[in-house]
């Protein structure tokens, strides 16, 4: 690798656009966790679909700045944040009173 090669961040992500997505991350987080309180489920669901491909790309853009390669970094990002949105999807479900869970 030689050391004018730009990584995916300076590409595709200006720090700018970075700082912004981390915003937009954290808005969609909160969404998703109050709106099925309000027993709203379908906007919930799109909350974390935004909340979903956001995170894969800030994850993948961290990991890019940990200097990992291009397909391991976008690989753990979408595995990290499908990890998190599934959880997240069991938390409406609960939330909004769709699911009981029982002994």
């Amino acid at each position: 690798m030689t050391r004018n090669q730009t990584t995916m961040k300076e590409q595709l992500l200006i720090d700018h656009g970075y700082k912004y997505l981390w915003f937009i991350v954290l808005g969609a987080f909160l969404l998703v966790l109050i709106l099925p309180f309000f027993k709203s489920v379908d906007l919930s669901v799109g909350a974390l679909g935004l909340l979903l491909s956001a995170l894969a790309e800030v994850l993948t853009t961290f990991f890019q700045h940990k200097h990992i390669t291009f397909i391991i970094s976008l690989v753990l990002g979408w595995l990290l944040a499908l990890i998190i949105s599934v959880i997240l999807f069991f938390y409406i479900m609960w939330a909004s009173g769709n699911m009981v869970f029982v002994k």
